[in-house]
């Protein structure tokens, strides 16, 4: 399996993984075959590309963070707490603390598991992928600091309802594709507030997890918002999520730019470290996120292009590649993988 952007799909193509809807419903499943009717209804809908098989990499398996189920299940109840918030109803939590109680269960069967998030989300359908993802990395790293059960549920559930307030910004402000003025800057960063104020008298909710949609914005230095808090004001469930919601924003495409790479993103971390987020926190993290997931395609120095097909524990910043095109950009026929720990000649430089 590989990732090809839309521009590359072609008929004929078969999906590896399900596309999802903004709601948590498979549009396509795995195993479809692509037309060119799809091709151009996923462009339609905003969708970055797609997973297809190839069968020079059916042998390579591919790590899930939790299972296309839980995750399906997920974005459907978040979804469906956004909707009900939105038309003014009393929201239920039921089918989302089930979710995530299913979220803690399955990361707490591989604890040590480095983060590879493979979801393929539409450009409408962010917030609801954004949270569910958010949500998982979030609880990974609590696990790192050793949070109990009872913690991690709190931590789990602030982080899946972080963005709650959005729910209450005017959509055309939300999806604005250009830059914001200072007056729809200051209704965005408001949105703290509401999901604060949405969250804290939940008769299901903790005030902790209550927080967590208050204080994701704050910064260490002081120069956050809503509270300009510093970084010991701040409860760590919170510190958490602020690093979790900037990976998956900054790895995200979004209608006014292009997503990073992981490796880019853990870079953008660890220079934010004490200024954005708190360094402790940024550290973990870091060692919890491969920076070229296996599924990966890379370019390495020699020009030649190929696919991480695993993660080195010992050095995870030198994956082993499937080697699938020389340099010439010809396809290789002939099954070949390097391993950069024991090639150190050869780099990823893309």
């Amino acid at each position: 399996m590989r990732f090809l952007s839309l521009n590359n799909l072609e008929a004929n193509m078969c999906l590896a993984r399900p596309i999802y809807g903004d709601d948590g419903r498979i549009l396509l499943n795995t195993g479809v075959i692509l037309t060119g009717h799809y091709i151009h209804r996923l462009k339609e809908l905003g969708f970055p590309g797609a997973y297809v098989t190839d069968q020079e990499l059916l042998d390579i398996e591919f790590p899930e963070t939790i299972s296309i189920q839980t995750r399906q299940r997920a974005i459907k109840h978040v979804h469906e707490v956004f909707e009900s918030v939105q038309i003014g109803k009393t929201f239920e939590v039921k089918g989302l603390q089930a979710s995530v109680k299913d979220i803690i269960d399955e990361i707490a069967l591989n604890p040590n598991v480095l983060v590879s998030l493979a979801d393929i989300r539409s450009l409408d359908g962010y917030t609801f992928a954004h949270s569910v993802n958010v949500c998982v990395l979030s609880v990974i790293l609590g696990m790192k600091f050793q949070l109990n059960e009872l913690e991690l549920y709190d931590l789990a559930m602030g982080a899946i309802l972080h963005d709650i307030g959005k729910i209450v910004v005017p959509e055309q402000i939300l999806l604005k594709p250009g830059p914001l003025t200072t007056e729809q800057m200051e209704e965005m960063r408001r949105h703290t507030f509401y999901g604060w104020q949405l969250l804290k008298n939940h008769p299901e909710l903790s005030l902790l997890s209550a927080h967590v949609a208050y204080q994701h914005h704050e910064r260490p230095n002081g120069q956050g918002y809503p509270r300009n808090l510093l970084d010991e004001q701040m409860e760590l469930y919170a510190k958490i999520v602020c690093v979790a919601d900037a990976y998956d924003a900054m790895t995200s495409k979004r209608i006014y730019r292009p997503g990073l790479t992981p490796a880019e993103a853990l870079n953008e971390i660890h220079r934010l470290r004490g200024i954005q987020f708190n360094p402790e926190v940024a550290d973990r993290f870091i060692e919890s996120v491969a920076p070229y997931p296996v599924g990966s395609m890379v370019t390495l120095n020699t020009g030649e292009v190929g696919m991480v097909a695993d993660v080195n524990q010992i050095a995870r910043d030198r994956p082993i590649i499937r080697l699938l095109y020389d340099a010439e950009g010809n396809r290789i026929t002939s099954y070949k993988e390097v391993d950069l720990v024991k090639e150190l000649h050869l780099k990823i430089v893309e």
